[in-house]
């Protein structure tokens, strides 16, 4: 795997945690990566492997994690462009 390929896992990783961690403050019903798999109707260890970039999703399962989560491509993308340099090496201490 290339630098570039492991940034856009880490960066892709970084957002869905943080809206995952979003659904958390705002109480919503998906609220965990088994919450995610059942809506999205996907192996858990897909969801997994997503979250803590072992794996590049594809488009589609990426989209079913997002709408799973009850946001949209237009709120991964605003997220996704947001990130820092320093946001993602602060997330690669975590």
């Amino acid at each position: 795997m290339d630098e570039a390929e492991h940034i856009i896992k880490l960066k892709i990783a970084k957002v869905l945690k943080s809206l995952l961690e979003q659904n958390k403050l705002e109480n919503k019903s998906t609220k965990s990566y088994n919450d995610i798999a059942l809506n999205a109707n996907m192996r858990k260890a897909t969801v997994s492997s997503s979250f803590n970039a072992q794996a590049s999703p594809n488009a589609i399962t990426l989209i079913k994690i997002i709408e799973a989560m009850g946001y949209n491509i237009v709120d991964f993308a605003k997220a996704y462009n947001s990130i820092s340099k320093i946001d993602l090496k602060d997330f690669k201490k975590d």
